[in-house]
Order: C-alpha cells, then structure tokens, then sequence
C-alpha cells in the first residue's frame, strides 16, 4: 500500500488539536450507503436507511460516495474546535470561494471533471446552495437523531487522545489511534498507510500549518488525510468503542429494567476500558456519580478497576459481556 510520510516541526506538534466534524460525517455516512461493503459495523443504521432519497440525487451521490479517499476539500472544511455545528460547516460550504471550489475539483478529478459537476463552476452559489440544502435534509432523517449519542463517544475518544499524549507522548498517542500511523520523534516524520488512493507526493512537509485530528463513527475502518492547502492539515480516523453506537442500544435498554438506566447505560459504554472522568463526560453526569455507579457495578461482578501508571481503568468483566450475547 503506498505511504505518505508528513514532516512535522515544532510549530506543528504545538498547533496539534483535536476537533469534530459533524460535516465529515454526513459525507462519510453517504459513503457508507452508497458503498455498504465492509461496513458490518454500522449494519443497523445501514439497513434503516438504505434507500434514503439523497442516493437518487445525483450531484450529491457524486461528490460523496464516487471518489473514496478523494473527497473534495472545500465539502468538509477543516474543523476548529471540538464544539463545531453542522450549520456552520455547510454555512462555510456555501461560501466557498469559487478559486477553491475550483483547485478543490481539480486536485480530486484533474481534468476528467464529471459532466454532472460542470454546474458548480458555472453557477456556484446556486448550486453550493442547493447541495447544501440537501444535505441537511439528509442529516435530519439519518443523523440528527443519533448526533447526542455519536457525539459523545467523539469527544470521549478525545479527552481519551488528549490524556494519552499528555502521559506517553506524541509518538503512543499517534500510535495508538491507528496501526497505520507511526511516529518518528528523533526524524519529526509521521508515516501514514493509506489504504485510499495515492498521495500526489510521497513526502510533505506541514511548514508549521499544524495538524488537526479529528475522531469519526464513518471513518471507520481507515484513515483519511487532507494535506492541500489552503486548508489546515487534517487526519480522521475511526473513533474508540465504534461497536457500541448502534447495537448496544437495545441491550442497554433491557437491561435497564434490571440495573436502572444509569448504570446499563455505563455497563454498555464500558465495551471499551474507560475512566471516570470519560464516562461523567460523555454521559453528562457528577464524576462522584459516575463512581458511586461503578462501584456498584464492580460488587455486581459486572465490572472491574484495572491500575494503568497512574489510571484506573473500568472494563467489563466475563460475566458483564455475558449479558451481551
């Protein structure tokens, strides 16, 4: 597979952040559906929306779903914080200035640009609006009722990023988001396998413009890079604990019944090792709560503290992923 190798300087690593995009996601999740293969992990929210409209809209399916690992940049925009809104990033899509739209389509399709994209650069604010458009109607029937419990296990996976780069370092932390990264501390390289196309250069240089990582449910199993400018270099990569988004729902919801919806609901985010701290941020609740609940869980059987340096860690025991079955 080929390998692109990005050298990061100082100015780099000290811009590294981590945002979201509810943007990326969408466009992902078109993906997805249009190219369901490999996606057994997202299989229950395959299945609900399979025949959804926006695949019979062919601009739309276009750009989405017909150049993986080549998504046109100016469609998901880099993000800059964790607290991004779909509404800004398609408000930033819509105005896109033309000379992007255009080096954007020209770096994805060279001069091969599909008949079906031509009224983008004859007309791009009509039809950027009409997209866009679109495109929140889509998020509206397939996402939105999702987006709380998604957006929780994304910014779970970054407290958990952010803590792991503060205790281990840049070179465990890239490392451990995905087998296809490796970090080179002494040479300031990062290696990425892609498993999406061919990079244009083999070899960048990021130049101090920083590196943003983004968490992503649709990266899923993958990596995807944009290093083009003028956009701030962005890695997404598949999120921590991807298996609980969907399937575990309903099991959290019977079991309720019997542990009460707090601690099914903490019994079901722990399919991955987890702290207090994760699980009150990504449920909402008290830290003191938090563990009041997982004490609880632990003289059950369900659960068990495991000591990592200074972390303790909660993870299902054998009898907790009994229930699962």
């Amino acid at each position: 597979m080929p390998v692109l190798t990005l050298s990061l300087e100082t100015a780099d690593l000290s811009q590294l952040r981590w945002a979201l995009s509810p943007a990326w996601e969408l466009l992902a999740s078109v993906r997805a559906l249009a190219r369901p293969a490999g996606r057994a992990v997202h299989m229950p929210w395959l299945s609900a929306h399979r025949g959804d409209p926006l695949l019979s809209e062919p601009v739309a399916r276009e750009l989405a779903a017909a150049t993986p690992g080549r998504l046109p940049g100016f469609l998901a925009p880099t993000p800059t914080s964790p607290l991004t809104e779909l509404d800004d990033e398609l408000a930033q899509v819509r105005a896109t200035p033309i000379e992007t739209l255009r080096h954007d389509l020209t770096a994805v399709y060279g001069d091969r640009l599909p008949a079906i994209l031509h009224p983008l650069l004859r007309a791009p604010r009509r039809e950027l609006d009409a997209l866009t458009d679109h495109l929140h109607r889509y998020w509206q029937r397939t996402l939105a009722p999702h987006w709380p419990r998604t957006r929780a296990l994304l910014e779970s996976d970054i407290h958990h990023r952010a803590r792991t780069l503060t205790e281990r370092g840049p070179a465990a932390m890239l490392a451990d988001i995905h087998s296809d990264l490796a970090y080179d501390q002494t040479a300031g390289t990062l290696r990425i396998t892609l498993r999406h196309g061919v990079p244009d250069q083999a070899h960048r240089r990021l130049e101090g413009r920083g590196l943003v990582l983004v968490p992503s449910a649709f990266a899923w199993p993958g990596l995807y890079v944009k290093t083009i400018e003028p956009w701030t270099p962005v890695i997404r990569y598949p999120v921590r604990g991807i298996g609980t988004l969907w399937e575990a729902a309903d099991t959290a919801t019977d079991l309720a019944a019997a542990l009460g919806a707090t601690r099914a609901r903490l019994l079901d985010l722990l399919e991955s090792p987890a702290t207090t701290l994760e699980l009150a941020h990504r449920t909402g609740l008290a830290p003191g709560g938090v563990s009041a609940h997982l004490h609880r869980l632990t003289r059950a059987g369900l659960i068990a503290p495991h000591r990592v340096g200074r972390t303790v860690l909660y993870a299902r025991t054998t009898r907790g992923e009994a229930l699962y079955r």
